[in-house]
């Protein structure tokens, strides 16, 4: 039996199948996209897939027919199958999995339904040309933080740099990704908030937060003691009964 394995969303299987072609779709297009809760999860297991089997092309060519029937290649998404195979599958070449993620936002006005982003990992905030591109908007928030804490005099959470840590951990290029990417971000959000923007200065802070956020990676990750499992202990005499 199969029932249970997937949320049914009170479509028919047609409907829903179609449902998720157009999601998925849209997220390679676009790079990241805005649902509802249950319908980001599983969109987000099935571009996983797409992305896995469009990595294994090579070894692997009748894949191509399976990538297809799972994406809606059809008006804007014609050219949808080789950015998949061309653009999405070099870029996540040494990750093993996990090229999506689900971020929570605030419940749908009206039906008060729960709401979530669903973006592709590890996108470039700027593209070719310098312009700032759609999605990564967990390094928008990271970066927001940054710069709340340098106007409070405060120093990085271990927090902040943890996740900084974890952005950079299948990247190939460290120093392109705090020059470009996250300077990018700082200059659009203090101009946005009136703050002053000096280049020399923002450029320091830079290498500084990369400074930290390289010695938080290097540094080895603390195991958490689990607590003992209850269980029966064994003892060499019975213990005395108290009356």
């Amino acid at each position: 039996m199969t029932a249970g394995l997937m949320r049914h969303f009170s479509r028919t299987k047609a409907h829903r199948d179609s449902m998720f072609r157009n999601l998925v779709s849209q997220l390679f297009q676009h790079g990241s996209i805005v649902s509802t809760h249950e319908k980001c999860l599983e969109a987000s297991r099935m571009a996983d897939r797409v992305i896995t089997m469009a990595k294994k092309l090579k070894h692997h060519p009748n894949s191509a027919m399976e990538i297809q029937s799972r994406l809606s290649l059809a008006g804007d998404n014609s050219k949808l199958l080789s950015r998949v195979v061309g653009e999405l599958a070099p870029r996540y070449k040494q990750r093993p999995g996990g090229y999506t993620r689900v971020l929570k936002l605030e419940p749908r006005l009206g039906d008060r339904a729960k709401q979530s982003v669903l973006e592709l990992v590890d996108t470039p905030v700027v593209d070719a040309a310098g312009a700032l591109q759609r999605g990564d908007i967990k390094l928008w928030l990271l970066c927001k933080t940054t710069i709340q804490n340098e106007s409070k005099s405060v120093g990085y959470s271990q927090l902040t740099l943890r996740n900084f840590a974890k952005m950079l951990k299948f990247r190939k290029n460290s120093h392109t990704f705090f020059t470009n990417d996250v300077l990018a971000v700082r200059k659009f959000i203090k101009q946005e908030q009136g703050l002053d923007w000096d280049e020399k200065h923002e450029l320091k802070l830079v290498k500084q937060l990369k400074k930290q956020v390289l010695n938080e990676q290097a540094q080895p990750a603390q195991t958490q003691t689990q607590p003992e499992a209850p269980g029966y202990t064994y003892v060499q005499e019975r213990p005395q009964r108290q009356i």
